[in-house]
């Protein structure tokens, strides 16, 4: 069978297996025209898998009890609309070996979220279909991974039924993705390690997906790679795990020993994981087959031999099929065989192999071997010999060799100008000898510095980067002293790499010499981009006024003379609104902001990573100002840019999707953005380390993640680490330091530990207090969560006095109507009446309520300030007080239970106005 008829066969086997059985012939008559036997080999593979699809083996022949594809189909339908845990059920989107599978929404009003709900279908046991459903809950509860559908939510329903909310993915299967974006074979490759790298993280965790195929493999809008449906996998170390072996698997993506009915490991994955690789680089499948049936397959699987890749991609039926195999790989059909020819053959072929221990041992050897591919190393399925690995050195560095081709021929050539030049004008001789003499004294440095790092000369001892970078700087000043303008260019550079490195405080000194050397030299370009490096540097500390008058001169000088001058004009602009955002001056931050990315977009496009950075920043100010669908709307759409042009460890793209996933922390789903989040965190630690204050930052913003989600106990853990790192990294008085004391002070009170939050909440407010003085919005929050917390230890007169002070600082830099006023508004009501000193207009309850009422509409969150208000009503004598405050404590206890911290509150308020 040609490829391009089983893919037609594929399509319309997926287009209908979630159809009633009914409905198959007459859509099938309309789809296959008069292709008769198109029609007939579709329906067999239906009917086939309809009838022998993931059932026990011990089950094969005997009739299902249960319901009939008929009446299963009509309670299926009567299912949309109704609720399931926290979810609204919309439509069913699919069907497996364990039930259909709807897309879902929240209706519970905590966030805006759609989700994928499977129900396990009617007719399974029940004692093995609730164990299994347990064991499926937990393994999706442990994994974490952004290229890993996250599990959201599990239940089971009043009838007995298990469930499970997954994230939903809206994408397209991994190997129609790379027809679509013809893809070459480097990038499918590399889109392909991204899912080695997802099921790795599984299989460290004991984890076996077991039915890995082109449609568990999404690639969504973004570039974003998601697996699915690791809800059939097993530990392989349960007790049970050779005890039932059932056909949990596609028949024409199993490997031998699932079909043998053999135990279950890892090597099941690296198997399947090797058909989509051929099927992603071969556009076939490797078996051939006289008919497409289950049995079929399971025949050829176990007796055929794989044809070669490069051998399966010349087979033409006459109709182009072999040049458009090659053509969506940017090659000629030639090309593509000679391409797969040899290690991809060899790296295919072994994942291959019929007996599990001959294959890799497991997807990280074969994820390496594929690297070595795209590196041009030799690869260890191949096992050649000298020749081979010193062919593979040799194209190694092909790129090299021809660049130093390339450059004796441009020297030559540069000489040969030089000495014309000379004869024609000795001044432009002069200059060009300077310059070279430059250019060679450059070089020798470098040589020089990097020779400390050769461990013979370093007598063995390993020399850091760090040291590298101090040490570079001292022989800069000792060998340029006489060489000003060297001395400048390379004392910025090493202020770059510092500041590269974290090291804000060592890079300072460097920028500030460069900028005095620059500045005497009178060079007024280079000047200005020492000083746009030094207000950098002076932002990472933290100094924000201080960039301000840095900047001042730099914007006020002479109208800009060309493009350069403009973008550097607009990259002033940038970091004063950094600069004025960290100060709260929120107006002139906007304006600032606007005028950036309006002359970075005029002068640059979209696809600019400056324009890019100054959307980011930008994005972040929206959301300070609550406008959170524009900022929403901007963060995808930089992402999506970013996604399109940087690489896959780009700090520039974790920068873009910590930008979304700020967003989304506040916006929800926050199951997408703790997806981004551990990306983020990923790309930071593979591109700077994860000690730098970058990656620091994103496990920082990890624990807020969790935090919103309620796990306080994780998020507590992932600030006690930002914190150790932030207090080693910049003492105890940088702005960074009190942010993650703050955030650790929150987690402490909602795990019931005042006594632990009230010192963090103490150095928080005294860090921010010195560094942004007392009208700031992050001093507010610093004197929200001190209120809190004496709240919390029964202070009431102290956590009055701090309620209050953070109300007033919310209103004075955010203005009155601002939603970051509610907590202070909520926290405030209580305090007045368990100090004993409500107001018996209820004036703070009456506006905790009005804004609440304008913005969340979660009907709990509304109950509780409800509660507030009635209790104060109650404290005041109003008669209706009593009945409000009843219905809206039994809203909480019946949404968030009896043991949340927030229907305590409420709780023991009740108890406190019905005593007086």
């Amino acid at each position: 069978m040609d490829a391009d008829r089983w893919q037609r066969i594929r399509e319309l086997f997926d287009r209908l297996a979630d159809l009633p059985r009914e409905q198959w012939r007459s859509r099938l008559a309309a789809a296959c025209g008069g292709d008769r036997g198109l029609a007939q080999e579709v329906l067999a593979l239906l009917e086939a898998d309809a009838d022998t699809a993931f059932k026990p083996r011990d089950m094969l022949a005997q009739e299902l009890n249960g319901l009939t594809d008929d009446a299963e189909n009509q309670a299926e339908q009567a299912l949309a609309g109704s609720r399931l845990g926290p979810f609204r059920l919309l439509r069913r989107i699919g069907r497996g070996g364990m039930g259909a599978v709807w897309l879902a929404e929240r209706a519970d009003g905590e966030y805006a979220q759609q989700v994928a709900i499977k129900l396990v279908r009617s007719v399974w046991d029940s004692a093995e279909l609730h164990a299994r459903f347990r064991s499926e809950r937990q393994m999706l509860a442990d994994l974490h991974h952004p290229n890993i559908a996250s599990l959201v939510d599990g239940g089971v329903t009043d009838d007995g039924k298990p469930w499970l909310a997954l994230e939903y993915v809206d994408g397209t299967d991994l190997c129609r993705y790379a027809e679509q974006q013809r893809l070459d074979l480097r990038q499918r490759v590399d889109l392909f390690l991204t899912a080695c790298a997802a099921v790795s993280h599984a299989h460290a965790r004991l984890i076996v997906h077991r039915d890995l195929k082109p449609s568990n493999i999404l690639v969504r809008g973004d570039g974003m790679v998601k697996l699915l449906d690791f809800g059939i996998a097993k530990l392989i170390d349960a007790p049970d795990a050779q005890a039932t072996v059932l056909r949990a698997f596609t028949p024409e993506y199993a490997a031998p020993e699932q079909i043998r009915g053999d135990a279950v490991t890892t090597a099941i994955d690296v198997y399947t994981l090797g058909l989509l690789l051929y099927e992603l680089l071969t556009g076939r499948r490797p078996y051939v087959l006289d008919q497409t049936t289950p049995s079929a397959y399971e025949r050829a699987v176990l007796e055929q031999t794989p044809t070669r890749p490069s051998q399966a991609v010349t087979h033409n039926d006459g109709n182009g099929t072999a040049a458009a195999r090659a053509a969506q790989r940017r090659l000629t059909p030639q090309g593509l065989k000679r391409e797969l020819r040899g290690d991809l053959d060899a790296i295919v072929l072994k994942a291959l192999r019929k007996e599990p221990e001959q294959r890799y041992a497991s997807v990280q050897d074969m994820a390496g071997d594929l690297r070595a591919w795209l590196q041009r190393r030799p690869v260890a399925a191949r096992r050649g010999g000298w020749r081979y690995a010193a062919a593979r050195f040799l194209q190694r560095h092909a790129v090299a060799a021809g660049m130093a081709a390339v450059a004796v021929l441009a020297l030559c050539a540069g000489l040969g100008a030089a000495l014309w030049q000379a004869q024609q004008a000795r001044l432009q001789r002069d200059v060009a000898v300077a310059e070279s003499a430059k250019s060679r004294a450059v070089l020798e440095f470098m040589s020089g510095l990097f020779e400390l790092a050769d461990p013979d000369k370093s007598h063995g001892a390993q020399v850091t980067a760090r040291e590298l970078l101090a040490r570079g700087a001292e022989r800069i000043r000792g060998q340029f002293s006489q060489q000003p303008a060297v001395r400048a260019e390379l004392l910025a550079a090493m202020a770059g790499a510092q500041e590269g490195l974290g090291l804000y405080a060592e890079a300072l000194p460097l920028a500030e010499e460069a900028s005095r050397l620059t500045r005497d030299l009178r060079r007024p370009a280079l000047h200005r981009a020492a000083e746009l490096d030094r207000a950098q540097i002076l932002h990472g500390l933290g100094r924000y006024q201080e960039v301000l008058a840095l900047l001042e001169p730099l914007r006020s000088g002479a109208a800009p003379a060309n493009r350069d001058a403009e973008a550097a004009l607009a990259e002033v602009e940038y970091r004063r609104a950094l600069s004025l955002q960290a100060l709260n001056r929120l107006d002139e931050a906007d304006q600032a902001y606007a005028r950036a990315y309006r002359e970075q977009l005029r002068l640059f496009g979209a696809a600019d990573r400056r324009a890019q950075d100054t959307a980011m920043r930008y994005v972040s100010l929206r959301m300070l100002r609550g406008e959170a669908a524009r900022a929403q709307r901007l963060a995808r759409d930089t992402l999506r840019a970013v996604r399109g042009s940087a690489g896959k460890t780009d700090p520039h793209l974790a920068q873009a999707i910590d930008t979304l996933a700020m967003v989304l922390s506040n916006t929800g789903p926050l199951s997408e953005a703790e997806a981004l989040r551990r990306e983020e965190i990923a790309i930071r630690t593979a591109a700077q380390g994860a000690d730098h204050p970058d990656t620091i930052g994103a496990l920082n913003d990890l624990g807020s993640v969790q935090y919103a989600q309620r796990r306080f106990a994780q998020a507590a853990e992932s600030f006690r680490r930002v914190l150790a790192h932030r207090r080693a990294k910049f003492g105890d008085a940088h702005p960074s330091v009190a942010l993650v004391a703050n955030n650790l002070a929150n987690c402490e009170l909602e795990l019931n530990h005042p006594e632990a939050a009230l010192p963090l909440a103490q150095e928080a407010l005294r860090i921010r207090l010195a560094a942004y003085g007392p009208r700031h919005h992050g001093t507010a929050s610093s004197l929200l969560v001190l209120g809190a917390t004496e709240m919390d230890l029964g202070e009431y007169g102290a956590a009055e006095r701090h309620l209050r002070q953070a109300l007033d600082t919310y209103d004075a830099t955010l203005g009155p109507d601002n939603a970051f006023a509610l907590p202070a508004l909520r926290e405030l009501a209580r305090a007045e009446l368990l100090s004993g000193r409500a107001d018996p207009a209820c004036a703070t309850a009456e506006r905790a309520y009005a804004l609440a009422q304008a913005g969340d509409g979660d009907p709990a969150k509304r109950a509780y300030v409800s509660a507030l208000r009635a209790a104060c009503w109650a404290w005041s004598g109003k008669s209706q007080a009593a009945a409000t405050l009843a219905a809206d404590l039994e809203l909480l206890r019946r949404e968030w239970g009896n043991d949340d911290r927030r229907t305590r509150k409420i709780d023991a308020l009740n108890r406190a106005v019905a005593s007086r």
